[in-house]
């Protein structure tokens, strides 16, 4: 005679039209799935699509994002009880994250058509590449952070480098002002013939060159000659003769006028290099006012006999060479203060033809919206204080000026809005590059490397899952917003 349950199956079975056997693997997987008390919840609309929403946001921010494993997720899911419910194997989650990674190439791919310049729109590029066995080659646009190429390639020549130019770059009108580099021969030539502008300097790597024999050489002996004064006071408070004290305090001296005077070549070292790094801006840092490309070079020439007078006593060739390469750069250096201004006097030629104007917002309005960027960017403390101390003056001329209190407040708005942009412009190092070829070693070495859809991957997320001003303002908006939206497709 049947039980109950057995009845209940049977007619469960008939019901359905599936065996019995079927129908009883069905109830114990539902059993399983419902064995804790939030399991329900999963089971409703609402619920499903959240867990369905969760488990791609994991996959995404972490799994893509952050490079975490696939075992690590899943171990994750099993502690949050998410394991009935979902296929989260080491596996699944793999084939998972394929699928979303095609997902987020297909996104870039439709992204493309929004990422066009507006008339008379350029761009200040920078490029570098980095080494993880092959070489990765990073073509970006500094402002924004943009993204035009990550590669990896056998090799870095100039044939490599004009072949990773992206092939809508002509088509689309896209017009570069500047590629500012550490002047690899390569990159030179990419600037001059691949990109039809002119090479800039990198002031980073300018000032690390010279930094390297310099300033390492100079730290060098000055930690020698702090260890002879440590051994000598030593010796001299154990010396028991007063001939062998007066010696050792004669020699104690001796050494002391020389730390001395290490110390002292240090801090004109120091403060050389930081003059390089105040000089090396479109407005002049005491005055305000805008800096000819013939003004920088006198500046940074009449830096280079106190350059030349600390190789000669530290570092040895290697340091006089890298001064030497420093002379070669301050005309490139100076270029970029000249093609940023020229780029800045056509662009406002476009928008107004009033000289009043013009010369208020070159004058003006420019200065005191770069000082404010510089004291935001900056970390260094004296450095912010003496970039908002200029900023502060800027501000006061801008509130003393005629144009600024007769025009109309949408006018006004206006060129705030255009001023931010152009100051945004000028880019003096290629940091951004570096800090991308960071982030990429991190993820190289925490993957074991990883394939060339993953890096194309990481170069989407780059140009478009970022809330940056520049970017949202230049080209298409975040790809969270775009994509995590869309879920229910997986």
């Amino acid at each position: 005679m049947k039980t109950q349950g057995q009845a209940a199956l049977s007619a469960i079975a008939e019901t359905t039209g599936l065996s019995r056997s079927s129908v009883h693997r069905h109830q114990q997987s539902i059993e399983r799935a419902e064995q804790y008390p939030e399991s329900s919840g999963w089971e409703t609309q609402v619920g499903y699509r959240w867990l369905v929403r969760l488990v791609i946001a994991v996959v995404y921010h972490f799994g893509i994002k952050q490079g975490v494993g696939a075992e690590s997720l899943s171990a994750f899911f099993k502690a949050i009880h998410l394991d009935t419910h979902i296929g989260s194997s080491p596996t699944a989650l793999r084939q998972l994250k394929h699928r979303v990674e095609a997902a987020i190439v297909e996104y870039a791919s439709a992204q493309t058509e929004d990422c066009q310049p507006t008339d008379g729109q350029g761009v200040w590029l920078g490029a570098d590449e980095t080494f993880f066995g092959l070489s990765t080659l990073v073509l970006m646009e500094l402002a924004s952070g943009f993204i035009f190429t990550e590669v990896e390639t056998e090799d870095r020549t100039y044939n490599t480098w004009t072949a990773q130019i992206p092939p809508e770059w002509e088509k689309a009108g896209w017009h570069c002002h500047s590629l500012v580099s550490d002047e690899a021969r390569s990159l030179i030539k990419l600037a001059t013939t691949g990109l039809g502008t002119v090479s800039v300097a990198d002031l980073f790597h300018t000032l690390r060159n010279l930094g390297r024999p310099l300033g390492r050489s100079l730290g060098k002996q000055l930690a020698q000659v702090d260890k002879q004064a440590k051994q000598l006071l030593h010796r001299l408070s154990q010396a028991a003769s007063d001939e062998t004290k007066t010696a050792l305090q004669a020699e104690y001296d001796a050494v002391i006028q020389q730390q001395q005077r290490v110390i002292n070549d240090q801090q004109r070292y120091r403060q050389t290099r930081q003059a390089i790094s105040l000089s090396v801006h479109p407005f002049d840092l005491e005055t305000t006012q805008w800096q000819l490309a013939t003004d920088l070079r006198a500046r940074l020439s009449d830096l280079l006999p106190t350059l030349n007078a600390l190789a000669a006593d530290y570092g040895g060739a290697s340091a006089l060479s890298a001064v030497t390469t420093f002379e070669r750069q301050i005309p490139a250096l100076a270029q970029g203060v000249h093609l940023w201004w020229r780029w800045a006097t056509q662009a406002l030629s476009a928008e107004t033809q009033d000289p009043e104007v013009q010369s208020w917002l070159l004058t003006v309005l420019l200065p005191w919206l770069y000082w404010s960027q510089q004291a935001s960017k900056t970390r260094t403390p004296h450095l912010k204080h003496r970039y908002q101390q200029t900023a502060s003056n800027a501000f006061n001329h801008l509130m003393a000026a005629e144009v600024t209190l007769t025009l109309q407040a949408e006018d006004l708005l206006r060129w705030l809005q255009w001023g931010r942009r152009m100051c945004a412009n000028y880019q003096r190092t290629s940091s951004a590059v570096e800090g991308r070829n960071g982030y990429l070693a991190q993820r190289h070495h925490a993957s074991r490397g990883f394939s060339a859809q993953a890096l194309t991957v990481l170069t989407v997320l780059h140009n478009f899952d970022l809330k940056r001003l520049m970017v949202q303002r230049r080209f298409s908006g975040s790809l969270a917003t775009g994509f995590l939206t869309s879920l229910n497709q997986f």
